[in-house]
């Protein structure tokens, strides 16, 4: 590989490593992206988790990692509201400040072409937050034009603000690839861009499925709290006592061995 060429993989969140995931949510947590997302508060690692847990579930996103030399998690990029009966989804992407540097727009053309070519849609949307005036012209540039504006639509730091809908349409990509392309190649040059079609490793999805099987029964385990007070409480208060005294005792010895 040359010292000039950039290498990326695009892999699914699920198949990623518990280091990869938590390199994610410092880039979710960087202050040059929550300033373009519709939410911009600090991301929990809990939240963080529950997120890509609830992703297994919604057949309607694909998010994948961008992978720098297939080891580095520098971004994010996602299809969503897949929508196969109208031939249509949205799209959008994140990446860390270090690697912006032209892999936006190789990102741009790859997942235009997975759209359409791989998942076989007709229709590519997004949407843009009018203080990202750059991002807007930056979709145009590939073709996406501007299908509406809606003024004050959200509210960010306690201001309203108006969000971009942008288009692109399978046809017009087709029609003008090839010029839009010879418009960016000094863009792109050096970067390559491939997607891991590798299926989710099974101890992940054992790890996944422990996950969401305990998240389940802790509401579970409150309905029975929830009863056995209201039925029974002189019984059931001293139970509740001992939980708490080795759930205590649970967190000093944890204490014990992470400070050593």
């Amino acid at each position: 590989m040359g010292s000039d060429e950039r290498r990326y993989t695009l892999k699914n969140v699920f198949n990623c490593s518990v280091e990869q995931k938590m390199d994610v949510l410092k880039i979710r947590n960087s202050d040059a992206v929550r300033k373009s997302m519709y939410s911009e508060h600090e991301i929990g690692v809990n939240e963080h988790f529950a997120w890509i847990e609830r992703l297994g579930g919604d057949e309607r996103q694909k998010v994948f990692v961008v992978l720098k030399d297939g080891e580095q998690a520098v971004g994010v990029v996602s299809v969503n509201q897949l929508d196969f009966t109208h031939k249509k989804t949205d799209w959008a992407f994140y990446l860390a400040e270090s690697e912006r540097g032209g892999l936006g727009a190789a990102l741009e053309i790859f997942m235009i072409d997975y759209v359409f070519n791989e998942l076989g849609l007709e229709k590519l949307n997004c949407e843009v937050l009018e203080t990202n005036p750059r991002v807007v012209d930056m979709h145009k540039r590939f073709g996406f034009s501007e299908e509406g504006f809606r003024e004050e639509n959200i509210e960010k730091d306690e201001k309203r603000i108006g969000v971009h809908f942008l288009g692109l349409k399978k046809n017009f990509w087709l029609n003008e690839k090839k010029r839009i392309l010879k418009d960016l190649k000094s863009k792109v040059s050096g970067i390559t861009l491939k997607m891991d079609t590798e299926n989710v490793s099974v101890s992940q999805t054992v790890i996944d499925r422990i996950q969401s099987a305990r998240a389940k029964n802790n509401v579970n385990w409150m309905n029975l709290l929830r009863l056995s007070v209201e039925k029974n409480p002189n019984q059931s208060l001293p139970i509740i006592e001992e939980i708490m005294r080795l759930d205590k005792e649970i967190n000093e010895l944890t204490g014990k061995l992470v400070n050593g």
